[in-house]
């Protein structure tokens, strides 16, 4: 599981359409085997967690923390990879958050997560959004090619809480095929001074 802010639906257009765009421009021979983010998948992960006791629990504890958390202004802007673009795991989206709020949103979300037995994924915080994953590929190009890329700024107002179900590694290449992982959304906490949770369904249905 992982909490995230989902950008709003024209800014998912904006990265689906430019996503599409550098998924056709790679041949389905390639060899490196880029798995493009599936449409509609953007986000930015404040934590994630691989192994979770109680969602419930969980989605409790972040409402808690997050409640007097004030809504963030970000947009999205560039691209690079980790771990290096010459031999990537991932191709991403940077993220424009100028008064730089994300870092301490994390922060609250991870201790809120430790605290609730989710054991959140530690290391240094850096905010993207993933646009494809790879196999130590050179992906020098495509961040070229994406270094215009840029969004308006928006106002995240809440914090999405999404189960993750594992993709089929046989397939790569092409956007949907089998290569990218599947995210649902089960929560949604407001950023607005109040305590307020809406649940989509129960995470362990």
């Amino acid at each position: 599981m992982y909490a995230a802010l989902v950008p709003p639906a024209e800014v998912l257009e904006a990265v689906d359409a430019t996503l599409e765009r550098m998924a056709e421009r790679t041949s389905p021979g390639d060899p490196r085997r880029l798995r493009w983010s599936r449409p509609g998948d953007a986000h930015i992960t404040l934590v994630f967690m691989a192994d979770v006791d109680d969602p419930d629990t969980l989605i409790d504890a972040l409402a808690a923390s997050l409640a007097d958390q004030p809504p963030v202004a970000v947009g999205l802007a560039g691209a690079g990879a980790f771990p290096q673009p010459g031999r990537a795991r991932i191709l991403w989206l940077g993220v424009n958050d100028p008064a730089d709020t994300l870092p301490a949103l994390a922060r609250r979300a991870r201790s809120a997560a430790r605290g609730a037995g989710g054991r959140p994924k530690s290391g240094r915080f850096s905010p993207h959004v993933t646009a494809a994953r790879a196999h130590d590929a050179d992906v020098t190009g495509e961040i070229e090619a994406l270094s215009s890329f840029s969004t308006p700024m928006w106002v995240a107002r809440s914090v999405t809480v999404f189960e993750s179900h594992l993709p089929n590694p046989s397939r790569g290449g092409r956007r949907g095929g089998g290569g990218g992982v599947r995210h649902e959304p089960v929560a949604q906490i407001g950023l607005e001074g109040i305590p307020r949770r809406s649940q989509f369904r129960s995470p362990n249905q």
